[in-house]
C-alpha cells in the first residue's frame, strides 16, 4: 500500500511540474493569438491535481499534508486566474487558500504561502482601484512578516529557513553545525 502511495505521489509531483512549467517558461512563448494557451492547460492539471488530492483525511499527518498541498494548489489556482485576467476566480482562489492556512499561518509549513496569497490579493485590490482593501491585505502581510521573523529569531536563534520542494510544498529547514534537517 505504501509502494501505491509513493507511486501516486511522485505521479501527481510530476503533474505539477508540469503544470508549473507551463505557467512559468512555455507560456513565454505562446504565440500572439493564444496568448494564455500555456496557462489554461497549466490550470487544467492543476483541477486535475486538485480532484485527485480529494477530500481530506482524519489522520492528523495526512490532514496537515493534505492542507498544506490544497493551500499551495488553490494559490497556483488564483495566479493562473488572475494572469489570465480573471481576477474574480482569482481572488475566490486566493481567499481559499488564505482560509485553508489561516489557523496554520506561522507555521513554518504555512507562513510562505500565506504571505504569498495576501500579498497577491493586496496587489489584486490594488488593481481594481480598490485601495483599502489592498492596503489592509498588503498592511496583514507586513504584519505577519515581522511577527514571524521575530519569533523565528527569538526562537530558533535564526537557523530557520524556508524553501520550496520538488512538489511546491513549503517546507522548513534547520541549519546547525552544518547539518540540515527538513521538518
Amino acid at each position: 500500500m505504501a509502494a501505491q502511495e509513493g507511486g501516486l505521489d511522485r505521479a501527481l509531483s510530476v503533474k505539477y511540474s508540469r503544470a508549473m512549467r507551463l505557467a512559468e517558461v512555455e507560456s513565454k512563448q505562446d504565440p500572439e493569438s493564444e496568448p494564455y494557451r500555456s496557462k489554461y492547460a497549466a490550470r487544467e492539471l492543476l483541477k486535475e491535481l486538485k480532484a485527485a488530492l480529494g477530500p481530506r483525511d482524519d489522520e492528523p499527518l495526512q490532514a496537515g499534508d493534505w492542507l498544506q498541498k490544497a493551500a499551495v494548489l488553490e494559490l497556483q489556482l488564483g495566479l493562473n486566474h488572475t494572469e489570465t485576467e480573471e481576477l474574480s476566480a482569482g481572488e475566490e482562489h486566493l481567499a481559499k487558500c488564505i482560509q485553508i492556512l489561516e489557523p496554520f499561518r506561522l507555521s513554518p509549513g504555512a507562513v510562505s504561502v500565506f504571505l504569498q496569497a495576501e500579498n497577491q490579493l493586496g496587489i489584486l485590490w490594488a488593481g481594481l482601484e480598490e485601495m483599502e482593501k489592498a492596503q489592509t491585505y498588503l498592511e496583514d502581510a507586513e504584519s505577519l512578516y515581522k511577527q514571524y521573523t521575530k519569533e523565528v529569531k527569538s526562537s530558533f536563534d535564526g537557523r530557520w529557513m524556508l524553501i520550496i520542494n520538488m512538489s511546491g510544498l513549503v517546507n522548513a529547514v534547520t541549519t546547525e553545525w552544518g547539518h540540515c534537517s527538513v521538518q
